[in-house]
């Protein structure tokens, strides 16, 4: 059986036609249990409507989404374990062919498919930039290559054992934005990600969603997060270096600062960079030639600088990542 674990808190315009979706699966073995994390809407109500033995609603007894993981997973009977966002749509052979996927492979993998956004008016380019970036990790198999960029597995688009979730304790070591921050817990404890090349997932924007209205999962978190976990993997006897020093670059320098981890600093164009930041002189980018590095910077066509990088010895997932 699969287990699906669904937070939801005032999401009742969108509930009815996500439950749905559930139903409609080709895979009947399934359990759907809701965590209500106090809600002020008729979410409940909705999903008492569709009378479904396989669905059960449960209060969370905490605040908030890693809480309501928690209670999910400690309420869960089945042998497999996903999670859906409470706005989002499942494809009708999603569980079916994850379920396949993730029976015929060992213990420890992590199963995840292509995702397409969709609205109701026109999506935003950087909505359909990211599902192109984390449709290009399936179809390059590089996810943990490219973990420090962003968050390479869509967090309601995965399948995994639930013995390997209560194993490594994953639920109760989380930490916020608790999606990044799980794949990372997988990349630490050597889990495979397995991928479908199908769409496993539909990804709704709206104006109201939690990503684009919480601090939990702005910038500066994103940030706080894949530095301190970079801190924690790093080799400790090897030199670091950050290329960039715009935006990006200062958040990451200034994360690193706070833990005490010294790093030089490259720009592009380090000639207006005139006095120093954090204390650190910004150096012209041809002198690079620290041991590890950090790139924050993303232009669109990275032939050159991959070129650059390439020449200088470093290889994107190996000692040299993408910010």
């Amino acid at each position: 059986m699969i287990s699906i674990i669904l937070p939801f808190k005032n999401t009742e315009p969108w509930l009815k036609e996500t439950i749905a979706s559930i139903i409609q699966q080709t895979l009947s073995d399934w359990e759907l249990i809701c965590i209500n994390d106090h809600s002020s809407d008729n979410g409940v109500q909705v999903i008492e409507t569709f009378e479904e033995s396989r669905i059960q609603v449960i209060e969370n007894n905490g605040t908030g989404i890693i809480s309501a993981l928690q209670i999910g997973l400690q309420t869960s009977s089945g042998e497999f374990i996903t999670r859906m966002d409470a706005d989002d749509l499942m494809p009708l052979n999603r569980l079916q062919i994850m379920h396949d996927k993730l029976v015929s492979s060992p213990h420890k993998t992590v199963v995840t498919g292509k995702v397409k956004y969709f609205a109701q008016g026109e999506l935003s380019s950087g909505f359909l930039n990211y599902q192109n970036w984390v449709n290009a990790r399936i179809d390059n198999a590089d996810h943990y290559n490219h973990i420090y960029r962003e968050c390479v597995v869509a967090s309601p688009n995965w399948l995994t054992r639930k013995q390997d979730l209560i194993d490594y304790d994953l639920f109760d070591k989380l930490q916020y934005p608790e999606d990044y921050d799980l794949v990372f817990h997988w990349f630490k404890n050597d889990f495979v990600i397995e991928s479908l090349s199908e769409v496993t997932l539909l990804w709704r924007d709206h104006p109201t969603r939690t990503s684009k209205n919480s601090e939990t999962y702005n910038q500066k978190a994103l940030f706080r997060l894949k530095i301190e976990w970079f801190v924690q993997l790093m080799d400790k006897n090897q030199s670091l270096a950050v290329l960039g020093a715009g935006t990006k670059g200062k958040l990451s320098m200034e994360r690193l600062h706070s833990n005490n981890v010294k790093a030089a600093w490259y720009d592009l164009n380090h000639k207006k960079f005139n006095v120093p930041l954090f204390g650190k002189t910004i150096q012209d980018y041809k002198l690079i030639n620290e041991d590890l590095l950090l790139i924050s910077i993303y232009p669109k066509d990275q032939v050159e600088l991959l070129k650059f990088i390439e020449a200088k010895g470093y290889t994107i997932g190996k000692n040299a990542w993408f910010l």
